[in-house]
């Protein structure tokens, strides 16, 4: 009867899943970095020799001695039994004896013994001779009556019997006495558990235990020996059996101590998945029956890391050097590096998350990076993860500048004929097919040429002369007319002003914050109208010149907001300019009808705002004039289309008065032109 110790049950249990049927109880022992469940060290077997279990016995347990007078004869060969007799011929001395003994190997224990069938011949009281069974610690005399023994309760290494010549009294005579013993049946049992040792210092049970591992291809391969020989081998991870290859087997042979072989090596492999503690369990059972379950907690890590990045992706050279922050996600092994590459060069490794990657230098930066981890596949390689990339862009900064120019005092210029000289030189001419040298004879010839000249101006100026008066040199101030040439002048502006129906020009200079100019760059110029929507569109698309400058020549259209944007490349910056402002007036049409009228009578004043659409809403301003005296009305009902009617009725006067009329538009955020008045009209008014 096995004795349970308190917190063994679950143990048992797992052992009973492993191993159904093999178990009987169990016992729960503590190692350092393992757990072990065994079964009771006290797991019986049988052993047979001769008789109808040993067929010939070629494995008989049993080993025979003989002294003078005494032969071991038959061993398990003739009727199946173990002889000892006397020679027949000889006397045998006292204490003399001849039998056999089988010897438990270490690690088994004999416990009883049977023997079903023996005859004793000639060992009757009388004779001298004994007949006895023994085992350490014991013996038992039989005498012929005898035919079948059992003995229990051995706890012995040892059990034989043997057939002597009593030690006291006289010689036993030579009457040809015997002892033969038939099927002895032994039970033994085997006092240690099997022992299991995995195999291989890359072996999953080691380095699961002291790292974390992860992957497929992982050996569990161990050994397990036993006394009486290994009858089985099972193993399971995280709960479920390991089936491939198929576990070793045995058929016990209970003819011989070791009934199946005394060590037996298994090599199964597996593949891991989930993440966590998991439990890796190998079992063995003897062929008496004793069963070995050692539990190994393994470190398991199936998560594949990721890497991500972060960071600016334009920055200016001046801002200094810039950082990529790389950012890992693993598993419970934690990270085992972050490795980051800056345009292909050598990588980088950072042992912590985040990581921040310096950048620096003008251009286009490629920066890639990977994660590991530190869980290793049976070829000691860590999991790595997906690369990631990142673009980040340096540049330079810009200066984008846009005006509109005018050039004051242009050159006066204009085409003119003129003679020139041409000097006598020799040309090559092609007479009858070859080529000859002749002299050209100076001359002269007319041709068109266009000639500037500066403007000039003449401007009075004081000048301070030395004079001579009575004597002595004084200084005198004298107005003189000078003549002063004005040379062409570029003038800038913010803002300009032109016609309806006019385009304008704006010119600009493009370059670095140091003031290197930019050439051969392009340059969008983009305009919106100027009501506050911030409609920008394109209107010209133009490449900047060695010295960085460039202009371009916007159409005719509404008053606009005009800007210059340089779209940066791959070491300079984008840059955007000031904003400008074209300012258009809008077109006024007036028609009065009639010219003349007299006092009292009407007139109808119609007319148009060209330019665009017209807001709902809009008023015109009627303004009326005459000797230096205005009045101003408005006019609400313009049409969406810019036409507008009204009429006007004088009052009762008298004489000749020549009135005028004018119409301007009103400053409307909605309406893209400047305020504009139409000509004056004038009409007289009289008494009839």
């Amino acid at each position: 009867m096995c004795e349970r110790h308190p917190h063994s049950r679950p143990l048992m249990a797992l052992a009973r899943s492993l191993l159904p049927g093999l178990i009987a109880c169990s016992l729960l022992s503590l190692a350092p970095a393992s757990l072990q469940v065994v079964a009771s060290a006290r797991a019986d077997e049988s052993v047979y020799s001769c008789g109808v279990n040993d067929a010939g016995g070629e494995n008989n347990i049993f080993s025979g001695y003989e002294t003078f007078g005494i032969a071991t004869l038959d061993l398990c060969s003739s009727g199946e039994f173990l002889d000892v007799a006397n020679d027949g011929i000889n006397k045998v001395p006292p204490g003399m004896s001849s039998g056999y003994i089988a010897t438990a190997p270490a690690g088994l224990e004999i416990t009883s013994a049977h023997v079903t069938a023996m005859e004793l011949t000639n060992t009757t009281v009388g004779t001298g001779y004994i007949a006895e069974f023994y085992w350490g610690g014991g013996s038992q005399r039989v005498d012929d009556a005898w035919t079948t023994y059992s003995v229990g309760g051995l706890l012995s290494d040892t059990f034989g019997f043997s057939l002597g010549c009593s030690a006291s009294g006289t010689t036993c005579p030579a009457d040809g006495a015997g002892m033969q013993v038939n099927d002895i049946q032994l039970k033994v049992a085997e006092t240690v558990n099997p022992t299991v040792n995995a195999l291989g210092g890359d072996n999953l049970w080691s380095k699961g235990a002291s790292e974390y591992v992860r992957g497929g291809g992982w050996s569990v391969a161990y050994s397990a020996s036993a006394p009486s020989g290994i009858d089985s081998m099972s193993a399971s991870e995280n709960g479920q059996l390991i089936t491939y290859p198929a576990a070793p087997g045995c058929t016990p042979n209970d003819k011989v101590w070791q009934q199946c072989p005394g060590s037996q090596t298994w090599s199964p492999t597996i593949s891991l998945s989930g993440s966590g503690d998991q439990q890796l369990v190998l079992a063995a059972t003897s062929a008496a029956g004793n069963v070995a379950v050692p539990t190994e907690t393994l470190h398991v890590d199936s998560v594949t890391p990721t890497v991500t990045l972060s960071g600016p992706t334009q920055a200016s050279s001046t801002a200094g050097t810039q950082y990529v922050t790389a950012t890992a996600s693993v598993g419970p092994s934690g990270l085992g590096s972050i490795s980051c590459s800056t345009d292909g060069g050598p990588a980088q490794s950072y042992s912590t998350s985040p990581a921040s990657i310096p950048v620096s230098g003008v251009g286009v930066h490629s920066i890639q990076c990977t994660a590991s981890n530190r869980s290793y596949n049976p070829w000691g390689q860590v999991a790595v993860s997906t690369p990631a990339t990142w673009s980040l862009d340096i540049a330079q900064p810009t200066v984008s500048g846009v005006s509109f120019s005018n050039i004051i005092h242009g050159l006066k210029c204009k085409p003119v004929r003129e003679r020139v000289r041409v000097a006598a030189r020799w040309v090559a001419v092609r007479r009858h097919g070859k080529l000859v040298k002749v002299h050209r004879r100076a001359h002269t010839k007319v041709v068109k040429a266009v000639r500037c000249h500066p403007r000039i101006v003449r401007r009075k100026v004081t000048v301070v002369l030395r004079e001579k008066k009575h004597g002595r040199t004084v200084l005198v101030k004298r107005k003189k007319v000078e003549r002063v040439v004005m040379p062409p002048q570029v003038v800038s502006q913010p803002n300009k002003r032109v016609a309806f129906g006019k385009g304008a020009t704006v010119s600009g200079f493009l370059g670095m914050g140091s003031g290197t100019a930019l050439g051969g760059r392009t340059v969008a110029v983009l305009t919106a109208p100027n009501n506050g929507l911030g409609q920008w569109t394109l209107a010209a698309v133009v490449t900047t010149n060695a010295d960085g400058g460039w202009s371009a020549t916007l159409p005719a259209g509404p008053s606009r907001l005009v800007e210059a944007a340089y779209g940066g490349d791959s070491t300079t910056e984008p840059s955007t300019s000031s904003t400008i402002e074209l300012i258009v007036p809008a077109k006024v049409k007036l028609r009065v009808h009639p010219r003349r009228v007299r006092w009292g009578g009407t007139i109808r004043i119609s007319g148009r705002v060209f330019g665009a659409h017209i807001p709902a809403g809009k008023l015109l301003r009627l303004r009326i004039g005459v000797a230096g005296v205005h009045e101003t009305v408005g006019i609400p009902n313009i049409r969406r289309n810019g036409r507008f009617h009204t009429t006007w009725k004088f009052a009762a006067g008298s004489g000749v008065v020549r009135y005028w009329f004018s119409i301007s538009t009103l400053n409307e955020a909605d309406y893209p032109y400047a305020p504009g008045s139409s000509r004056r009209v004038y009409v007289t008014v009289g008494p009839g």
